[in-house]
């Protein structure tokens, strides 16, 4: 077998609090022909071996769950994805990818959904209160209105949304 670009060793590393983010890692990995592991059944050495090591946190107040442990590890090579319950644009991307300090070409946002059937007591409580603020504001954009759409509970996730950061994890 020829040494080529798709035998660098590469492993799918999610957090997911309802599961949208396990169901994108999942698919990642599929196309990607590695495993999908949940973050906490893996040793933080383990993470050395690869040459690809693709991170995948939900969202909440802007910021990648556990993205933080990841950046602490100082991997060689990360590609991040996040997912939130906010329309997927350019703007949003840019955003979350500033306020975790994760370089805008190594970063992927993706739409995920809300399951509040998932969501614990004090994570409820939170969302309610955000629920609350979108609600009383006036002259709501067309994001606001979405999200507001989303407290009813919803699945956003889009397979077709991998398809970037997959060519990306291809190339290299």
């Amino acid at each position: 077998m020829k040494k080529g670009e798709n035998e660098m060793k590469k492993v799918v590393i999610y957090q997911s609090g309802t599961g949208f983010t396990e169901k994108y890692a999942g698919w990642i990995a599929e196309r990607l022909g590695c495993e999908a592991k949940e973050y906490k059944s893996v040793k933080q050495k383990e993470l050395t071996d690869y040459d690809m090591v693709i991170y995948g946190g939900w969202i909440f107040g802007g910021m990648v769950f556990g993205y933080d442990k990841i950046k602490e590890l100082n991997l060689k090579n990360v590609i991040v994805f996040g997912v939130g319950m906010t329309a997927p644009s350019e703007a949003v991307a840019a955003k979350i990818a500033e306020q975790n300090q994760i370089p805008r070409d190594r970063f992927y946002y993706y739409e995920g959904g809300y399951a509040p059937q998932k969501v614990g007591f004090m994570k409820k409580m939170m969302m309610n209160m955000i629920k609350k603020s979108l609600e009383k504001k006036e002259n709501k954009t067309a994001d606001e209105l979405h999200t507001l759409e989303n407290f009813k509970g919803a699945d956003n996730t889009s397979k077709e949304a991998i398809e970037e950061l997959v060519a990306r994890c291809l190339k290299q």
